[in-house]
């Protein structure tokens, strides 16, 4: 498979819907909300804009403020990230996906949804939270479970077998079960509750093998999880990877390599073009947020 291809054009759709992004929303007003609530815990934000020759405005709760500006970080960190590969650059590029984790937290806290992010959504940010922001990995997976109750749990019940998403969709088949392997230990009770279903072909071969101390089958699994990275198109909400920030950055399969790691198993050998870029520094960094902005909001917020 062609991997420079497929991420040079991830790239090119990252830049272009940075340009869109930046020209269809008032970062500063978002930035002011940001500064507002770490100064004053103010939550609740109005903009007021004139459209037409007539007077609008657009209701913010601070989780929604943190999604908007989640997208326009991260999306700058990866442009920049992809122009000069550094450890500095890479740190700065976590910090911005963070923002996504904070948004999931304050809005469990608050009983706000996140509109235009869904279960598989949570399964990414939980990934970033596992292999590097550990402080936010509970709160993470607050979220998830309130998406899970809310998207799939009643689908048994309410749907006829053919219909069902969640065995399917929402990367509950796939990227989830993951998850659950590199996590169970810590959080068993709480995902005995969820619904069971036959893990996909390839990321049951993930599952069993991302532990193998031959750097030859842990290789092969990670061509395996690059496959079905680049096969699933996220041309749908129900896709595994339904947003372009998740398409960039395979938080799935570096989640395999620092679990390896935390487990006393090598990594040395172990490599993949989807990957390499970031692999120098995913065992360097330490003690995040290094943002001063994103340490402020994380005191605030987890």
């Amino acid at each position: 498979m062609n991997y420079k291809k497929y991420l040079d054009t991830q790239i090119k759709k990252i830049e272009s819907n940075l340009n869109s992004r930046i020209n269809n929303n008032n970062f500063e007003f978002f930035y002011n909300c940001i500064n507002d609530f770490i100064e004053n815990d103010k939550e609740e934000f109005v903009e007021a804009f004139t459209e037409f020759g007539m007077q609008f405005e657009n209701k913010y709760h601070i989780s929604g403020i943190l999604q908007k500006i989640f997208y326009v970080r991260s999306e700058t960190n990866i442009v920049q990230f992809s122009k000069h590969s550094d450890s500095e650059n890479f740190k700065k590029l976590l910090d911005a996906y963070y923002w996504l984790n904070m948004a999931f937290i304050k809005g469990y806290k608050e009983n706000q949804e996140l509109k235009g992010e869904f279960f598989q959504d949570t399964v990414f940010a939980s990934f970033l939270a596992y292999s590097f922001y550990p402080q936010a990995l509970e709160g993470t997976l607050d979220y998830l479970y309130a998406e899970y109750n809310e998207s799939l749990k009643n689908e048994s019940e309410k749907i006829a077998p053919e219909k069902r998403k969640y065995d399917k969709y929402y990367g509950y088949a796939d990227v989830f079960q993951l998850l659950q392997s590199l996590i169970s230990n810590d959080y068993h009770n709480s995902f005995k509750e969820m619904l069971k279903v036959s893990t996909d072909i390839s990321y049951e071969f993930i599952i069993n093998n991302y532990l193998s101390e031959d750097p030859n089958i842990v290789n092969e699994v990670l061509e395996k999880m690059a496959v079905f990275h680049i096969n699933n198109k996220g041309e749908s909400y129900l896709d595994t990877f339904n947003h372009d920030c998740w398409k960039i950055f395979p938080l799935e399969m570096i989640s395999i390599l620092m679990a390896r790691k935390r487990k006393g198993l090598s990594n040395e050998g172990i490599s993949h073009p989807l990957i390499l870029n970031f692999l120098p520094f995913i065992f360097e960094v330490e003690s995040l947020p290094k943002d001063e902005l994103t340490k402020k909001l994380e005191h605030k917020i987890v």
